[in-house]
């Protein structure tokens, strides 16, 4: 108790934390995307956590799904998606050094992301090919470095995929450019050891989400519903991302 209240305001807090780690971590295990939520609930209690604790956390979450269906991961889209995360990732540096503009970027991107989620709704049906899958990378980049929430445009892009090869590839993408995200937060200091620490004391939130997003009757459903997750989900983080901006 006492190592865990010298990395968090209180108790109650930790728990809360890893009750939403644990929702973030499930969702991301099955559908792919929705790890970066907890964030929106997180930044109002210790906003110190976002962006560094849930892009380090999400690194470690992502690679271990990968890796559990390494299979099942499109390589040949990860070239073209990766090249676009490394353009957003350090196009987001000085926001975040500077914090210059932040607000109207993030307006921008809400109101896109509502906009695409509307018309995919419709019957709008997007193809993975390799400019969107591009284009998609860089704005998951910069989203994603900037606020914790870059699932959105990658999920998109593959919403009329199989969903094994959505799930398993994304998590690969998400592994690799949050990586690269953590070395970026490191250098502008804004990972540390004390943060390192904080992350690993949910560790086991993250891992107990993964075994419930694993399980196969949640991935039966997803199989089925994948598309409909995908804009349930990428509706909320529109809504996150609009909240953070007016906040």
């Amino acid at each position: 108790m006492l190592s865990i209240l010298g990395y968090y305001s209180s108790l109650e807090f930790y728990y809360l934390a890893l009750f939403l780690i644990v929702i973030g971590a499930t969702t991301q295990s099955a559908v792919g995307i929705g790890f970066g939520i907890p964030a929106c609930f997180l930044i109002l209690f210790e906003p110190t956590m976002v962006p560094s604790c849930i892009v380090l956390m999400g690194t470690f979450l992502a690679f271990s799904n990968a890796l559990l269906s390494l299979k099942d991961v499109i390589l040949k889209d990860l070239a073209y998606s990766f090249s676009g995360r490394v353009f957003g990732t350090l196009l987001s540096v000085p926001l975040i050094s500077l914090t210059f503009g932040t607000k109207s970027f993030l307006i921008i991107f809400g109101i896109l992301l509502l906009i695409t989620v509307f018309l995919s709704a419709k019957k709008w049906n997007i193809i993975a090919t390799k400019r969107n899958i591009t284009v998609a990378g860089a704005c998951s980049g910069f989203m994603g470095t900037l606020t914790g929430v870059g699932g959105p445009p990658m999920a998109i892009v593959y919403q009329n995929s199989s969903s094994k090869n959505v799930v398993a590839t994304l998590n690969m993408f998400f592994g690799i450019g949050a990586l690269f995200s953590v070395l970026v937060l490191i250098y502008i200091d804004l990972i540390n050891f004390r943060e390192v620490v904080r992350c690993l004391l949910l560790v086991p939130g993250i891992i107990f989400g993964i075994i419930l997003g694993r399980q196969k009757i949640v991935k039966d459903y997803v199989n089925i519903n994948l598309k409909k997750l995908i804009l349930i989900i990428c509706f909320i983080s529109a809504i996150i991302v609009l909240g953070q901006a007016i906040i």
